[in-house]
């Protein structure tokens, strides 16, 4: 059994010396969740049960011509229901009461607070498990499927054309060794959105779904292709035409480019803007209890009392969801 003090902070012994906290910065503050965030994943779902359970209604059913003399035409429609499980997530550091008391840095303890950053930045961290499909020991054991049964990017669901389109929710990509083919593969996403079906085989988004623009998610390895593909004004529209204008730029739709090292491949995700107006987005985080921060001292821990290991510690209870995902796409190089 490890000893009581061995996750303890490690500390060197010239911070208890006379030292300068000039630079005492350099690690505070660098983590927590990225604005555009709220764009692609609905955050802070109040919950107040261990599980939720969510549910809508199918499209409804169209209206049809009612000839005279045959019965009137019925029909009916589908509910569906699906349910996420608060999980409890939390971490504790801790620190010997004689460091608290010497060190010349400032109080470690403001320095253990900085878990509430890190409590903070977890929905970002779940975002992305969920769009790459990724295993981790920390996170989500398991990537949630959305209410049709399918992962959050699919080809199909239930056996038949995700959404009534061909190839669903996924692009195949050409590749992002061109400013140009980004660009071309871009618009195909934007022409799979206006391709969507409900239930019933009428267009499932308004003729405006682009109105509010889209949020381009992509790997930080890319980020001159990307920029070039839809931030520069004159670009290539093939290997051997230069110096064209760029048609994302001309068509003044409304582009946000969010660059992250949490995509590690050449693949990238598109995001309505405005989902709430228009649907769900594609994620949500449901939180049953908010991060709340706790200081163990010799007042309240036994351990403070006998080791004098003091320590702070974050817990929350929160849990994470698929929305039916037809106002995202996946690029899939």
């Amino acid at each position: 059994m490890p000893a009581p003090w061995s996750t303890a902070v490690v500390t060197s012994s010239d911070l208890f010396r006379d030292i300068q906290a000039t630079f005492l910065s350099t690690y505070k503050s660098l983590v927590g969740q990225n604005p555009k965030l709220a764009s692609c994943m609905r955050l802070g779902v109040p919950s107040n049960k261990r599980t939720e359970r969510y549910g809508y209604f199918e499209s409804t059913p169209t209206i049809d011509r009612w000839d005279r003399g045959d019965a009137l035409p019925e029909s009916g429609f589908k509910t569906v229901a699906y349910s996420v499980e608060n999980l409890n997530w939390a971490k504790s550091i801790g620190f010997h009461e004689d460091d608290l008391e010497d060190i010349q840095l400032g109080d470690l303890r403001d320095v253990a607070r900085g878990l509430a950053q890190r409590a903070a930045a977890l929905p970002e961290e779940v975002f992305f498990q969920c769009l790459t499909g990724s295993s981790s020991a920390r996170l989500l054991k398991a990537i949630p499927t959305a209410p049709d049964g399918a992962a959050l990017y699919a080809t199909t669901a239930g056996g038949a054309a995700r959404f009534g389109a061909t190839g669903g929710n996924i692009i195949t990509g050409t590749g992002v060794l061109a400013a140009y083919a980004v660009r071309a593969d871009l618009w195909n996403a934007l022409e799979r959105f206006r391709q969507f079906q409900d239930t019933e085989g009428e267009p499932l988004l308004r003729d405006d779904i682009l109105d509010g623009g889209v949020t381009v998610v992509y790997g930080a390895a890319n980020e001159e292709v990307f920029r070039e593909a839809f931030k520069q004004s004159l670009t290539m529209d093939s290997a051997n035409n230069p110096g064209v204008s760029n048609t994302i730029l001309e068509s003044g739709l409304k582009l946000t480019l969010w660059s992250t090292q949490r995509i590690t491949d050449n693949d990238f995700f598109i995001f309505v803007n405005g989902a709430d107006a228009v649907g769900p987005r594609p994620l949500f985080e449901q939180v049953r209890q908010a991060p709340r921060t706790i200081d163990e001292t010799r007042e309240n821990s036994e351990r403070a009392r006998r080791y004098k290991i003091l320590s702070t510690l974050v817990d929350m209870r929160s849990g994470f969801g698929v929305n039916l995902p037809y106002l995202t796409a996946k690029v899939n190089n």
